[in-house]
């Protein structure tokens, strides 16, 4: 992700900022510039706007929860557009669960922001549109809640929240890497596929890379985990999930995507990518950027990362590294999120 500034004073500040730390000016994220901005007062305490812009903007709703992200005061709805795709809110009666969803909010918003970047279009679920996007915030403590994506919903079990309750998941599974935002990014991958890949006439190169996504899945990751800890071809997946449905292995992959370009995004920003790599340092230039371009960036940011969370007795950060069919397959992700982005539109979703 790249850096954010105040406006007034020029101070860095944090993706989920407020207030800028350094001048005390009121911040918050402004969609329409994709950027934290500097808010101006209005004769209306409750409304603001900013140096170039004398739109009347409002705080989203859930403010007191931690969204900083802003919308029109014109609007009909007191929710941002990240926050209108979540259904239901939490039981203030409950501090975990409050405390769990901002977590998982947090996370959606960086996401959403992802998505703008790569100009990826966020239909929001409602009676016009029932085929848009949706997210559950589930918390059943104790119940073994369920994370996945079904027809646009994308159901995140609260839980993925908690550290020690993800780390015992993921040594249970064998899993090198578990996150939250790494569970967004997978299900949104679902979400896409239907829109990137499955009604495109790219549906055949899909089948010859990824396999048929025709065959049955209950069946298949029913047999994946049934073989238990079987051995992993990191040649042709990249995880060990991913091999046990090709629909699995598109949005395992598509969110390994999304990792890396937003890994790659942040080490441009802290300048740790050489300058003069000039098309790789434009946001503008990276639909027109090969694979192996953006991958010849990353892997020595990863190596280094890596190494640097070794030194400090920290697991690896991020503990793959992409060769053989998982370029193949990236590639593959990286050219539809690019020609979505060359069309301006997605293809219909029936």
């Amino acid at each position: 992700m790249r850096l954010f500034h105040c406006d007034r004073c020029g101070q860095v500040v944090p993706f989920s900022a407020h207030r800028c730390l350094a001048c005390d000016a009121s911040l918050g994220y402004v969609t329409e510039h994709r950027s934290i901005r500097v808010l101006l007062p209005t004769a209306d305490a409750a409304v603001f706007k900013t140096d170039d812009h004398n739109a009347p903007l409002w705080r989203c709703l859930n403010a007191a929860w931690g969204c900083n992200w802003m919308l029109p005061a014109a609007s009909d709805t007191p929710w941002c557009r990240s926050c209108q795709l979540t259904r239901g809110r939490p039981d203030e009666a409950h501090p975990d669960a409050v405390d769990a969803w901002m977590t998982a909010e947090a996370a959606k918003r960086r996401l959403v922001h992802q998505l703008d970047e790569l100009a990826l279009p966020i239909e929001i679920r409602s009676t016009t549109s029932p085929d848009g996007l949706a997210f559950d915030l589930v918390y059943l403590p104790g119940e073994g809640g369920i994370t996945g994506h079904l027809d646009g919903v994308v159901t995140l079990d609260l839980a993925e929240t908690d550290d020690r309750h993800r780390d015992d998941l993921r040594r249970r599974l064998g899993e090198p890497f578990r996150t939250v935002v790494g569970h967004l990014r997978h299900e949104i991958g679902h979400h896409y596929w239907g829109r990137l890949v499955g009604q495109t006439n790219n549906i055949d190169h899909f089948r010859r890379l990824f396999g048929d996504e025709r065959e049955d899945y209950r069946e298949a990751v029913e047999r994946h985990y049934a073989a238990g800890d079987g051995a992993w071809d990191r040649t042709q997946f990249v995880t060990a999930y991913a091999a046990s449905h090709p629909l699995e292995d598109w949005a395992e992959t598509f969110a390994h995507y999304l990792h890396i370009i937003d890994a790659t995004d942040t080490a441009i920003a802290h300048e740790l990518i050489p300058p003069d790599n000039t098309r790789l340092n434009d946001a503008n230039e990276h639909a027109r950027l090969e694979i192996d371009d953006i991958l010849g960036a990353w892997r020595p940011i990863n190596t280094a990362v890596n190494a640097i969370a070794e030194t400090l007795g920290a697991p690896a950060v991020y503990p793959f590294e992409p060769t053989g069919a998982v370029v193949d397959k990236l590639a593959f992700v990286h050219r539809q999120v690019a020609a979505h982005t060359e069309r301006h539109r997605f293809y219909a979703t029936h």
